[in-house]
């Protein structure tokens, strides 16, 4: 089991190899704009993991959530403003001030509503037998409520399409063999994740020992539930916000993805929290590239579905 200071060494030095390829891709701009998002983003989580317990920065607390991720907001506000003095947003402007806020209040309250619509585990075992699942539904149901309805309800007002925030198959021509070849790597490392008694205490995220008879039922329904999620979770990160928020940040609009995707997994297990920093940046800017969530799609199933088989196998 690794140490805090040693998942955190091993993610500054995968965020540099990252910052050396936009550096030689997109210029030096672009790499010391992504250094200085990863660097908020992995102070965010050493603090919540090493000085301020997690659950005080904004689980169950609607407010609390807001103030967290207005660290990314603004950070993304800055980072626009200054495109719009520099003059180097795309045409030379943005495509109309009221876009760019809306985007940017979407990029702000977005995740900091899901937590809390997410967490309120309505359903009690005065309302229905198997709590466990009826809540782990809930959490499911208005995940993918959520995740959808911003970046559609954005598309309607500001009159983009939504089939241009990534949903097409572009990485089947230029990615899939790279994703067919990393992804029985990816299945070997969750494997070996999943031995650790952090994941095992997490995953699933339905108790399916209490299902009773038809405890199997109810996991692959959630199974099926939970990887809905995900594709709506790429939808709206490495989609909408990159897609979206392109006119308004440029190429920056992916590390501003991935500081809000990071602070996202505040309270999961700390490699999983640092990590989904390293992921969001890379998914971010190969959905950038293909103009498609697709590699993003299968690699979060790849691991979600993956990680749950292994931890209920090896109990």
């Amino acid at each position: 089991m690794l140490a805090a200071w040693q998942v955190l060494v091993i993610a500054v030095a995968a965020v540099s190899a990252i910052a050396a390829w936009v550096w030689r891709v997109h210029g030096r701009r672009a790499a010391l704009v992504m250094l200085a998002f990863s660097a908020a983003s992995l102070l965010c989580v050493w603090i919540a993991y090493e000085v301020v317990p997690v659950e005080s920065w904004r689980r169950g607390n609607l407010l609390r959530s807001l103030a967290v991720f207005a660290l990314p907001g603004l950070a993304a506000t800055a980072v626009a403003i200054a495109l719009v003095l520099r003059g180097s947003t795309p045409r030379g402007r943005l495509l109309l001030p009221w876009r760019a806020w809306l985007y940017l209040a979407c990029l702000w309250a977005t995740p900091a509503v899901l937590l809390w619509v997410t967490q309120l585990a309505p359903f009690t075992t005065a309302s229905v037998a198997d709590v466990s699942f009826a809540n782990s539904m809930w959490w499911a149901a208005t995940s993918i409520g959520v995740y959808v309805a911003v970046p559609v309800l954005y598309a309607v007002t500001v009159r983009q399409r939504v089939r241009s925030y990534g949903l097409s198959l572009g990485f089947v021509k230029s990615e899939g063999i790279l994703i067919a070849l990393i992804a029985p790597v990816m299945i070997v490392l969750v494997w070996l994740v999943s031995a650790d008694s952090r994941f095992q205490a997490v995953y699933p995220f339905y108790d399916y020992e209490s299902g009773g008879d038809n405890a199997i039922v109810k996991l692959l329904l959630f199974e099926a539930a939970y990887g809905a999620t995900f594709v709506a979770l790429e939808f709206f990160f490495r989609g909408f916000l990159v897609f979206a928020g392109s006119p308004v940040l440029g190429i920056h609009a992916v590390p501003a993805m991935a500081f809000a995707y990071c602070l996202l997994h505040l309270g999961k297990p700390l490699p999983e929290c640092a990590s989904s920093l390293i992921g969001g940046l890379i998914l971010g800017y190969v959905a950038l590239r293909v103009r498609s969530i697709a590699a993003g799609v299968v690699a979060h199933l790849t691991i979600a579905w993956g990680m749950d088989a292994f931890v209920v196998g090896r109990s």
